[in-house]
């Protein structure tokens, strides 16, 4: 399991949105190769969304 939480916990550690969304995306592929769902799949795809919708923005 990725550890998309522990990430972002750390605050030394400076991520653009693109790292981010990259990071949210390969850890639900994970889940969706696994066939699993729930509620933290759930907020994962909507932080995605959020994510890029931050990024078109900032374009």
């Amino acid at each position: 399991m990725c550890p998309i939480m522990i990430m972002d916990e750390i605050p030394q550690r400076p991520e653009t949105p693109q790292a981010r969304l990259k990071r949210y995306k390969a850890c639900l592929d994970e889940f969706e190769q696994m066939q699993y769902s729930d509620a933290f799949t759930e907020q994962i795809k909507e932080d995605i969304a959020k994510l890029e919708r931050e990024i078109a923005n900032m374009n």
